[in-house]
């Protein structure tokens, strides 16, 4: 058997003289191909070879090309040889390139994600067209949003819905589960977690739909208020209560040293003065050797000793009276035995209305006791405070008649606080 081969250009010259269509394998080229080639066996389980072998060369001679047309379609067999530059700057990879006019291109197949990994070679858009991309395990999903109005991404778990940023070692987490419990966390060696706005508004933190604490970007911090004044202002919204409580410092708690704090009339907390220790201001007159007296029914007799002085400080002050007085009466006038004498305290030469009366126990001999206690607000300055005797009721003693009186004892106090 002879084989004759005759010059592909000879055929094709033959077959492009022929018809405008060149067929390889039949004889019938399809009219919208320029050239068809049928496979020998298109069909059946024989094991001979059908396929188009394009040149096969290696990167160094890929590289050496010159003058290449575009389009044309090599298939690269070894990259051991040239080097990653000029038109072979992409040939990485032993394959199929083409060449675009400028450098050789790699024929690479369609990845499908869902099976094979691949390289981004640069930035892409995908255009949602108003749909959800999903990204879906079950009941757990991962939802990316656009619309005309809002962007959204939803994280939506059965137990959890969470999202996780880490920096290096530093993390924060936002997370909301089932439990009902939401939390932003920063963790790892964050050193801070700072949360607000970067510009000069306001951060308000709400409940139950509410704003209930407010910062304003100066940093004065509001409860319940949105306008603090202060560095932190609390609203209580009840009339007369401060809104505010220390849980472990209450009325029960020992006292320490500090600075009492008031509030002014718009509500700021201001330190005021410590009381100080209350001080005692005392006149007091006390004797057992009074000198004796007469008292009679037409006079009003100043005892003896019972006068005092009496300074009082700017703003006036209470000043609290003590009297007492044992007397012994010295004589027995005739029909003396049942008058009535009195013992009356005088302010500044004027009599008050505190006072003590007695009624004698019987002819000559017999003593006596008076006692009072009172309370008198006195105005700043100087006053005389003393006690004095008459014979209010005669009851058969001559008017004018006297009496003497003998003191068994006194005491007269007269006190006030500072």
């Amino acid at each position: 058997m002879k084989r004759i081969i005759f010059s592909s250009i000879f055929l094709f010259s033959i077959f492009g003289f022929v018809n405008a269509q060149i067929g390889m394998g039949t004889s019938n080229p399809s009219p919208l191909s320029t050239l068809d080639i049928t496979a020998k066996n298109a069909t059946g389980t024989t094991t001979n070879t059908d396929g188009l072998l394009v040149p096969r060369v290696d990167r160094q001679r890929a590289q050496s090309m010159s003058a290449i047309p575009v389009s044309t379609l090599i298939y690269v067999n070894n990259i051991a040889t040239g080097t990653l530059s000029g038109t072979t700057a992409n040939i990485d990879a032993v394959g199929y390139y083409y060449f675009n006019g400028t450098v050789w291109v790699k024929l690479s197949p369609l990845l499908n994600i869902y099976n094979s990994n691949g390289t981004l070679p640069g930035n892409r858009t995908v255009t949602t067209g108003g749909n959800v991309l999903n990204f879906a395990n079950g009941a757990n999903s991962v939802k990316v949003i656009t619309s005309a109005t809002e962007g959204s991404f939803i994280a939506a778990g059965s137990s959890r819905g969470s999202l996780s940023l880490a920096g290096g070692s530093g993390n924060i987490d936002y997370l909301a589960d089932n439990a009902n419990t939401v939390q932003i966390n920063a963790s790892g060696n964050s050193t801070k977690l700072s949360i607000g706005p970067s510009n000069a508004t306001p951060l308000a933190l709400k409940t139950n739909g509410t704003e209930n604490l407010t910062i304003l970007s100066g940093g004065n911090v509001g409860i319940g208020t949105s306008t603090p004044n202060t560095k932190l202002e609390i609203a209580s919204g009840t009339a007369n209560s401060s809104g505010t409580r220390i849980t472990n410092l209450t009325s029960a708690s020992p006292i320490s040293t500090g600075q009492t704090l008031g509030v002014d009339a718009t509500g700021n907390v201001i330190t005021v003065a410590n009381p100080t220790a209350a001080s005692v201001t005392t006149a007091s007159v006390n004797s057992t050797t009074g000198a004796a007296f007469n008292v009679n029914d037409t006079t009003i007799t100043l005892i003896p000793g019972t006068s005092q002085n009496i300074t009082i400080p700017t703003g006036g002050k209470a000043l609290f009276i003590n009297f007492m007085l044992g007397i012994d009466y010295g004589n027995s006038p005739s029909g003396s035995g049942a008058s009535y004498y009195e013992a009356r305290l005088y302010i500044d030469g004027a009599a008050t209305d505190c006072y003590m009366r007695t009624q004698e126990y019987g002819p000559g001999g017999l003593s006596a006791q008076f006692s009072f206690n009172t309370v008198k607000f006195l105005a700043a300055g100087n006053h005389t405070v003393d006690v004095r005797m008459t014979r209010t009721f005669n009851n058969g003693v001559a008017s004018g008649t006297n009496m003497v009186c003998a003191p068994i004892s006194m005491s007269f106090n007269a006190t006030y606080l500072n």
